[in-house]
Formats: structure tokens, sequence, C-alpha cells
């Protein structure tokens, strides 16, 4: 019986910490997994880049749906003896200018969507995918009703609360381009990342 109880109580903890994935497929789609669902956010990639930083690879997609609505896929993977300094989110921060101020929308497990204040005092809603400590990927663009919807489909219980979105969020045209700050200083000096820790090493 106590065996029982133990594999029902995994279960619904397991049940309740599924993680999401953003995942850009094959045929260059982007799309939200969460629980057993999957969200379309884009269907057309426009345009991407590839930046090199020894240690970092960064690729920038710049991607749009059947709308015509645009959104930034950002990609930043280690090599295998790297990884990254901090989180997901103070690292996302720290590419976008080093912003300090930030709205937490709505968490679950691995994914944060957030809204940063820029340097121009605009503000960006940013979804955000730590899954480990070597590769973040991360998404911005949405209007603030689409990233509130967002944030209700991903809702694991319905009292969940969320956040508060203050300020109208940035959008962007097919013209727009990718406000991320990448720069050499920026991986190295900081730095963003180190030499991967080893358990049970200093």
């Amino acid at each position: 019986m106590k065996i029982f109880i133990l594999i029902l109580l995994s279960l619904f903890i397991l049940s309740g910490c599924s993680t999401s994935s953003l995942i850009l497929n094959k045929d260059k789609e982007l799309v939200l997994k969460y629980s057993t669902n999957d969200l379309l956010l884009t269907n057309k990639l426009i345009d991407s880049r590839f930046l090199n930083f020894k240690d970092l690879f960064v690729t920038i997609y710049k991607l749009k749906n059947e709308n015509g609505r645009i959104l930034f896929y950002e990609e930043a993977k280690t090599e295998l003896d790297f990884e990254f300094v901090y989180g997901g989110l103070y690292s996302v921060m720290y590419i976008f200018d080093d912003r300090q101020e930030y709205e937490v929308l709505y968490k679950r497990n691995n994914l944060s969507l957030v809204q940063l204040k820029l340097k121009d005092s605009s503000y960006l809603n940013v979804m955000i995918q730590a899954s480990d400590s070597q590769v973040y990927s991360y998404v911005y663009g949405f209007s603030n009703e689409e990233f509130v919807q967002i944030a209700q489909m991903l809702k694991i219980n319905e009292n969940d609360k969320l956040g508060e979105l203050k300020y109208e969020a940035l959008i962007f045209s097919s013209q727009s381009k990718a406000l991320s700050t990448w720069t050499d200083e920026m991986v190295f000096f900081t730095p963003l990342i180190m030499p991967l820790r080893v358990l049970g090493v200093l």
C-alpha cells in the first residue's frame, strides 16, 4: 500500500513539474511545447545570423507567422567544457544592455515570461528557456495581449496568478533588427561564460 501511495505521489509531482520547451524544428517553425500541447509561434524564417565567440555560439533568427507578426528567436550554446556564469534570466538581461528592471509575468519550471525595461525606456516581452547551464534560448517581440494569452495557456493550476504588464511592449516590423547586444567584451571580459564546474570540485 505504501509503495502504491509513493507511486501516485511521484506521478503527481512529475505532472506538476512538466517542463516546457521552445523548439525551432526542421521546417523552421518555432513551436512552444507545454504539457501535451504544441503552440505554433511562427512558421516562416526571414533571416538568420550566426555569431562565433570561440567557446560560445549564438544563432539569431528573424521569424514571422502567417499574419506577418515578427519575432526574434536566439539560441546561445557553450562549448561542452564551458557554461554560463548566471541563470537564464540574468544572462538575458545582461545580453540586452545589462538591463536591471523587469517584471515576471509567469514562470513555469524552465520557462520564464518577463517584461524587460530597455536602455531607451521602452519595454520588451521576452520568453526565456533555460533548461541547463550550457544552452539558453529566448524569443521576443510579443504584444502584451499575446504574451498574456500564452501565459494563461501555460498555467498549470487555474489559481496561479499572473504578474502585471504595466507597459506596452515593443513589436517589430519586417524592417526591424534584433535588439540583443552581443559583443566580444560582453562574452570574454565580464565574463558571461566560464569553464564548466564539476560537482565535488571547488
